[in-house]
């Protein structure tokens, strides 16, 4: 794994935690919630201990990410909670899982199963922060996706449609693009220019994104 070194704006906050890892393309931030199924031993074990714990960590493994990843860059994962257990249709276990907070993962270490654990730290993000301000078209366009969409619709009952930050962090994580685009909103604080430009891909996408959910 390349070495890292932390950028001085990012705020970090230790919590001692040791915690399952499950790797995993999936891209969450806080306040995300995301449907798993898992059917593998070792990651069966991992939500059994996760469940009477602290949850565990989904750290996303993309090959583009790491291929780009530079002095400045640092592996980090969605720190999630169990919270909702399902059986599908074929009997296999799924769980809902929702980011608490984004971390830092470190000293990796594997037991015999091959489960992975790291020690994590929080990394605050903009997302966690709540800005009671509509986005126009972007929450309006978003609700349009839940209303349409029932999977989706059920993992959120509590909608934050009025706060800015989290209408932008569903987008980002919704949308079809790739996940190392996706990566560069981790570790930056969003501008207005930025937002500016989100608004533009999310309104641009809208329907794409509605074709991708309705088949997904």
């Amino acid at each position: 794994m390349n070495s890292y070194k932390l950028k001085s704006d990012i705020l970090m906050k230790k919590i001692n935690a040791t915690l399952p890892i499950f790797p995993l393309p999936v891209f969450l931030l806080p306040g995300g919630v995301t449907k798993l199924r898992i059917f593998e031993p070792r990651y069966l074990k991992m939500v059994s201990t996760a469940s009477s714990g602290q949850g565990f960590v989904v750290w996303l493994q993309d090959k583009n990410i790491s291929d780009n990843e530079s002095s400045t860059s640092m592996p980090w994962g969605s720190w999630v909670e169990i919270i909702n257990f399902d059986q599908g249709d074929d009997g296999i276990l799924e769980i809902d899982v929702k980011c608490k907070s984004l971390v830092v993962v470190e000293n990796i270490t594997h037991d015999k199963n091959n489960l992975y654990f790291g020690d994590v730290n929080c990394i605050a993000h903009w997302s966690e922060i709540q800005v009671d301000k509509v986005i126009g078209e972007l929450s309006k366009s978003l609700a349009s996706v839940f209303s349409e969409n029932k999977s989706l619709n059920d993992l959120y009952p509590n909608k934050g449609l009025n706060d800015s930050h989290w209408v932008l962090a569903r987008w980002i994580e919704i949308l079809p693009i790739e996940l190392n685009v996706k990566n560069d909103f981790v570790l930056v604080i969003v501008s207005r220019k930025q937002k500016r430009l989100l608004n533009q891909l999310f309104l641009n996408s809208f329907l794409f994104v509605n074709h991708f959910i309705v088949h997904f």
